[in-house]
């Protein structure tokens, strides 16, 4: 339960309406809620896709009639590489092994975006399957069109290979009214933890200030250090890195809950779907 002393906002939300075997609860369960815990917005930010959003709308107005004021915060996790390009080479060539490309061909055809959480939350060695979470938040309607654009993309053939995905060409082309955000233990820096902490601390420091440096000059200051709180020991490593890199570079942090089911007595029930 929400202390309702404290102001908070919701900035990481996922739905049953598109995070497919990923959560529970309709939108509109989430923004109830929410609500009745003392909060007055909540963004849905579900994997790869937008498909809350007309529940969203629906339901907000419908609150707006009971004269409970609360504000819709239309986003997407989605997944993000640095270079489509580079990435679409190596697809390329591992397309030219018939053996490699009868297989992923098979693994295409899957009608829906599944998320795979354990393997998002490691070092992705397959680089057909690599791609890292990234909150998108729209502004404004500007930035909600650009949403639009930037999962429209990513859906099309030369971008999709069992999950959509975007990268620094799409954010920088598309960055007016996005606020985005570095998301979970499958995060973008994340992923500099899971790739370089074998090789200690400082690597994987080094890689965060790479990256916050690109990100920055995509987005300005609409790019944000993600913190989340769980009983996972490299989640705590994790935050400390991200305060530390975020401090040097004067990017504010956000604190999110990663919510995948609208209530806490859900959390069985989510378990075992």
């Amino acid at each position: 339960m929400h202390n309702k002393n404290i102001p908070f906002v919701g900035l990481h939300a996922h739905s049953v309406a598109g995070s497919i075997y990923d959560a529970l609860g309709y939108p509109q369960e989430h923004m109830d809620f929410a609500y009745d815990n003392g909060m007055d917005a909540l963004a849905l930010t579900d994997h790869g896709n937008m498909n809350g959003l007309a529940w969203q709308v629906l339901h907000a107005k419908k609150m707006q009639a009971e004269g409970k004021d609360f504000k819709p915060i239309y986003g997407c996790e989605a997944y993000f590489v640095p270079s489509i390009k580079e990435w679409r080479r190596e697809y390329d060539k591992i397309m030219l092994d018939k053996k490699a490309a009868a297989k992923a061909k098979k693994d295409e055809t899957s009608g829906a975006t599944v998320e795979d959480e354990s393997a998002s939350k490691k070092n992705v060695r397959n680089i057909l399957n690599r791609r890292r979470h990234l909150i998108l938040l729209a502004q404004n309607q500007t930035g909600l069109n650009n949403l639009f654009k930037m999962i429209s993309e990513s859906y099309t053939p030369e971008k999709f290979y069992r999950y959509p995905r975007i990268d620094f060409e799409m954010l920088e082309k598309y960055s007016e009214g996005v606020i985005a955000a570095s998301a979970c233990l499958g995060g973008v820096y994340a992923g500099c933890y899971w790739e370089h902490i074998e090789s200690g601390e400082e690597a994987v420091l080094e890689a965060m200030r790479r990256l916050t440096e690109r990100f920055v000059a995509a987005l300005g200051d609409r790019w944000y250090g993600e913190l989340q709180w769980n009983n996972i020991p490299e989640q705590h490593a994790l935050n400390k890195m991200i305060i530390q890199v975020c401090g040097e570079y004067g990017v504010d942090l956000i604190s999110t809950a990663d919510s995948h089911y609208p209530n806490p007595g859900a959390w069985k029930d989510r378990e075992l779907y």
